[in-house]
């Protein structure tokens, strides 16, 4: 029992104290003597007062009961994804007729996600918890909810493509496709609005990503023909002083190899793109390329 106990956070079934040996008579003399409490309905919680995230989700799987998953952003969070905080989501077999309640979500599973489950406490893959996340993000939460989760090897952008295909039903299945297929090397929101707002929406020449110019680092793009490396700066690792010397003297060593730094942060990129297009394409004319930049719907308008 205290391994079991142990094992979920503190919390156990009446149904599984039953199976260990411990009649119901002895759980209620427990709690009545303060060494338990009731969690809710069947639930049992061997660690009064003591609260935490793991508790939470392992309430609202053993609420759901055998079989279930955790779902949503609760399943992104045990996978170690930064996700907001809020009542467990848990799936369900669908020929149940589960109740919500203030410690669980319940929803029933119609395209498969249980026999997918994973883990000690049980969740869908992690391909399912992205996907059924991202399918109500707007286009740019989404695409940073993908370059997290594969940045941090949780999935792939192969694995995420299956997934959305083999489904029956996901909604905004086209946009999902289409930023699944925008995102290779890209690793942050940061990058894909310039490729969006910057590259693609000027006409310039595509560049590589993620690529690495000189020993222990990457770039964001470069533009190897023209000689032309593009850094984009997010607020992450770029805050500092030791990260300000850090990207100077990659520029410096760049240089030696004949490569000219452009460096933008994210009030270049999202807050005038058609400028920063400008300049990039400037850069590139002088190192030989024969293209001009096209004008987008935010040039048109005067909105520089």
């Amino acid at each position: 029992m205290r391994q079991l106990a142990a094992a979920q956070a503190g919390l156990v079934s009446a149904e599984q104290a039953g199976l260990l040996g411990l009649g119901n008579q002895a759980a209620r003399r427990l709690v009545a003597q303060g060494h338990w409490s009731v969690a809710c309905h069947g639930v049992y919680d061997t660690r009064p007062g003591v609260e935490s995230p793991e508790k939470q989700a392992w309430l609202a799987v053993l609420r759901g009961g055998e079989p279930c998953a955790l779902g949503g952003d609760a399943a992104l969070r045990v996978l170690g994804l930064e996700r907001p905080a809020g009542i467990p989501l848990v799936w369900v077999p669908a020929d149940r007729r589960p109740r919500s309640s203030v410690d669980a979500l319940m929803r029933r599973d119609t395209i498969g996600r249980l026999s997918r489950r994973r883990g000690l406490l049980p969740r869908i893959s992690a391909e399912d918890a992205v996907i059924d996340v991202a399918e109500h993000l707007h286009p740019e939460a989404a695409v940073a909810l993908f370059s997290d989760a594969v940045r941090r090897r949780i999935v792939s952008l192969d694995s995420l493509r299956v997934t959305v295909g083999a489904r029956a039903r996901v909604r905004e299945r086209r946009m999902l496709l289409a930023l699944l297929g925008d995102l290779s090397g890209i690793e942050s929101t940061l990058e894909y609005a310039y490729r969006r707002d910057v590259e693609r929406a000027h006409g310039l020449p595509r560049a590589r990503r993620q690529v690495q110019v000189s020993r222990g680092s990457r770039s964001d793009a470069l533009y190897e023909e023209y000689g032309l490396l593009v850094e984009l700066d997010g607020r992450a690792g770029h805050v500092d002083a030791e990260s300000a010397f850090r990207d100077l003297s990659r520029d410096n060593r760049h240089a030696e190899l004949s490569l000219v730094t452009l460096r933008y942060g994210s009030r270049d990129v999202r807050g005038r793109p058609c400028e920063v297009a400008r300049q990039v394409a400037g850069v590139l004319r002088i190192h030989g390329w024969p293209g001009d930049i096209t004008p987008c719907p935010r040039c048109a308008h005067g909105l520089q």
